[in-house]
């Protein structure tokens, strides 16, 4: 499953607040790509790296029905 499926099998508990598997799979993406586990901080930040990224998404995606 990918990271573009989620909108079908996870619902968010507030907004832009996703489930646990939905970074999980992000963080493993990341520390099988690196070579290493991440630090706290590490996920910390990539955590809300993702959470602005599926924002701006869902900003385009209102700007695009609204057009």
């Amino acid at each position: 499953m990918g990271i573009l499926d989620v909108k079908e099998v996870f619902v968010m508990r507030h907004p832009f607040e996703y489930a646990q598997p939905l970074y999980n799979e992000v963080i493993f993406y990341l520390e099988q790509k690196w070579n290493r586990q991440l630090t706290e901080h590490e996920r910390h930040v990539l955590i809300e790296g993702y959470r602005f990224g599926r924002m701006v998404e869902a900003e385009n995606e209102i700007t695009i029905l609204q057009g």
